[in-house]
């Protein structure tokens, strides 16, 4: 191969201009970076309707008292600090502050009424609706659900409640099996009456028969004088 091919090929190939991917050549003017001029800060709202913002009650410095026997606190947990009442949002784990007991067993709520069923379910419920508050406002922030205090006390919750649920199915079993039993008792209770009545109403109605079988007094007399009359006048 010569070397003016080559030359000559080289050359071609330097001098083919550049093509960008989609296909646009490079130019002078978008090479060049260009910078937005500043333009003037304009505000979203006009004044008068910020200063007519009414003042909200999350804002404590303003002192507005709030309902606190309020049905929502207690979805948070109430805390005393230093005569203060707060409410947490989030529970931290801390084995060595943390003292919660455990689950109700089957063989206690057994010794309870129905009253401190009913009662203890609705307090059971209160509490796993404030552990899944604190567990949606950690998922919020981002905390992992190990960390929190109610990750335990969930499992403890649920167990409680399922056990109740156990005791009260327990008690409606034993009160279906008590009427069935009821309902047995009367059934033979009503066969053995009419197994002994059935005897004296056989035996009534055999005297019935017996009555109708027998004769009468004025019949015996006129078939007496009948049959003596016919055997003397056959003599």
């Amino acid at each position: 191969m010569p070397p003016s091919f080559v030359s000559n090929t080289l050359l071609r190939i330097f001098a083919r201009p550049a093509v960008l991917r989609g296909g646009f050549l490079p130019t002078a003017s978008k090479q060049t970076r260009a910078f937005a001029s500043i333009l003037p800060e304009v505000p979203s709202e006009p004044a008068s309707r910020k200063a007519a913002t009414p003042e909200g009650h999350m804002r404590p410095h303003l002192g507005v008292e709030t309902d606190r026997s309020h049905g929502l606190y207690a979805f948070f947990r109430r805390v005393e600090k230093d005569g203060d009442v707060d409410y947490d949002t989030v529970e931290p784990r801390n084995p060595s502050r943390q003292r919660s007991g455990r689950s109700w067993s089957a063989a206690e709520l057994r010794l309870k009424s129905f009253k401190d069923l009913h009662t203890l379910w609705y307090v059971l419920l209160r509490e796993r609706n404030l552990l899944a508050t604190q567990r949606a406002e950690a998922r919020r922030l981002g905390i992992q659900e190990a960390r929190l205090a109610s990750y335990a006390q969930v499992h403890k919750v649920r167990k409680s409640m399922a056990r109740i649920k156990y005791v009260i199915n327990e008690r409606r079993l034993a009160y279906e099996q008590a009427v069935g039993l009821l309902e047995a008792r009367r059934q033979e209770a009503s066969e053995d009456v009419c197994a002994e009545s059935k005897p004296h109403a056989e035996a009534s109605s055999r005297k019935t028969k017996n009555v109708h079988r027998t004769p009468a007094p004025g019949a015996e007399i006129a078939a007496a004088g009948l049959f003596g009359s016919s055997t003397a006048a056959s003599s």
